[in-house]
C-alpha cells in the first residue's frame, strides 16, 4: 500500500471520514479515531462567514482536540474574501487542512452559489480556490460531485485546473448534484478524474459500505484513498477493519454485540463531556438508528431514544432494552470517558 500525502501532510492511512452535517462533531471523530485506521477526519461543513463572525455554533463545530488530529475543516461559501480570511483564521488556530465544499446537494447551500453550485461556474470556482490556496501554507483540498447533472459531468475537467492552482487533493463523490444520494455511484466517472490529474491524490467517495468496496475504489478505480461517511455511522469499527484488510488481506472479524454496546456508551460519554447533558441527549437522538441496527428490538430503541432528555433516561432505556446476557459494564455502564476507553482496549478489541 502506497504512502499518502496531502502536500506536506503525511497520512498514516488511506481511509478518511467524510463530513456529515450533524454527525462528524468532535466527540464522534475522536471516538472513532480511538479504534484506529482513520487518517484525516473533517468537520461538518461550516459557513466561512459564520467563522469570521465568531458565531457560537460555528466555533463549536471547528473545535479540535489533541486526540482528533490531523483535522480538516470543511468550508462553504461563494465569497472570495470570506473564504480566504476564514482559511487564514483556521490556519492560525492550528487546523491541519482546509477542505472546500463543492459537493453539497442541499438547496439551501446551493441557493447562495456554494456547494455543488460551484461546479456550474468554473470561472468563479477557480477564482475562489486560487485565493484560498495563495492565502495559506497548509494543504487545501476540494470535495466535489461529478457534476451538476448527467448532461454536465465536468469533475474530470475541473480537477486538473485545481491541481495547477496548488490544491493538494480532490475527493470525488461519484454522483451528480441532481442525484443527491439516490442511484448508484458512477465508478468509471471517478476513474476519469483519477486519469485527469498528474500528481495529486484523488479520493473516492460514495457507496463504500464494506472493506471490499474500499479495496475496489483503490485497486480497480485507481483512487489513492477512500472517504467514508454513512458506513461509519452504522459501523464505527469500519476504519480499523478495512485498514487491516488493505494491509494484510485479513477478512474483518464480526463485531460483537458487547463491542458495539460499549462503543455506544463511549460515544455518549464523549458527547456528555463536550456538550453537557441537555445538548448531548438531544443530539444523540439522531445517531441511535446506527447503533440500533445491531440490537434486538431496534424499532423500540429508536422510539424510546427519540425524546431522550437526561442521562438517567439513557441508563434506564439501556437496562430495559439491552440483551440481558450482556455483562454489567454494558447493562449498567459507568459513563466515564477514560473508563470506557480502557474497556474498549486497543483498536476496540475487547
Amino acid at each position: 500500500m502506497k504512502s499518502l500525502k496531502f502536500k506536506n501532510l503525511e497520512l498514516a492511512s488511506p481511509l478518511m471520514l467524510s463530513p456529515m452535517a450533524g454527525f462528524t462533531n468532535l466527540p464522534f471523530r475522536a471516538a472513532v479515531r480511538s479504534l484506529g485506521g482513520l487518517s484525516i477526519a473533517t468537520t461538518d461543513l461550516v459557513n466561512a462567514r459564520s467563522i469570521l463572525e465568531l458565531n457560537y455554533k460555528a466555533i463549536r463545530m471547528i473545535s479540535a482536540a489533541a486526540n482528533d488530529r490531523p483535522l480538516g475543516v470543511q468550508l462553504f461559501g461563494a465569497n472570495r474574501g470570506e473564504l480566504r480570511d476564514a482559511a487564514r483564521f483556521l490556519e492560525d488556530l492550528g487546523i491541519d487542512l482546509i477542505d472546500i465544499n463543492m459537493g453539497c446537494p442541499s438547496d439551501k447551500v446551493n441557493a447562495c452559489g456554494a456547494g455543488a453550485a460551484l461546479m456550474q461556474d468554473e470561472e468563479l470556482t477557480e477564482e475562489l480556490i486560487a485565493a484560498i490556496v495563495n492565502a495559506v501554507s497548509i494543504p487545501v483540498t476540494v470535495k466535489m460531485r461529478l457534476g451538476w447533472d448527467e448532461d454536465s459531468i465536468n469533475a474530470h475537467l475541473i480537477a486538473p485546473r485545481l491541481e495547477q492552482m496548488g490544491v493538494a487533493a480532490v475527493a470525488v463523490h461519484g454522483r451528480t448534484r441532481m442525484q443527491g444520494y439516490t442511484g448508484k455511484v458512477n465508478l468509471p466517472a471517478i476513474r476519469e478524474v483519477v486519469k485527469s490529474v498528474k500528481r495529486i491524490p484523488v479520493i473516492g467517495n460514495g457507496d463504500v459500505s464494506t472493506h471490499l468496496d474500499a479495496a475496489r475504489m483503490i485497486n480497480e478505480v485507481g483512487c489513492s484513498g477512500v472517504m467514508v461517511g454513512r458506513a461509519a455511522l452504522w459501523n464505527p469499527f469500519f476504519f480499523s477493519q478495512t485498514l487491516r484488510y488493505l494491509q494484510t488481506g485479513e477478512e474483518p472479524r464480526e463485531i460483537t454485540l458487547r463491542q458495539m454496546m460499549l462503543f455506544m456508551h463511549y460515544h455518549f460519554a464523549m458527547m456528555l463531556h463536550f456538550y453537557g447533558e441537555e445538548d448531548a441527549c438531544r443530539m444523540f437522538r439522531t445517531v441511535i438508528p446506527g447503533y440500533s441496527e445491531h440490537f434486538s428490538h431496534k424499532a423500540r430503541w429508536r422510539v424510546e431514544m427519540q425524546h431522550l432528555e437526561t442521562v438517567d433516561e439513557y441508563l434506564e432505556i439501556v437496562a430495559r432494552l439491552a440483551d440481558a446476557a450482556l455483562d454489567d459494564e454494558c447493562l449498567r455502564p459507568r459513563l466515564e470517558v477514560g473508563y470506557l476507553r480502557e474497556l474498549l482496549g486497543a483498536n476496540g478489541e475487547v
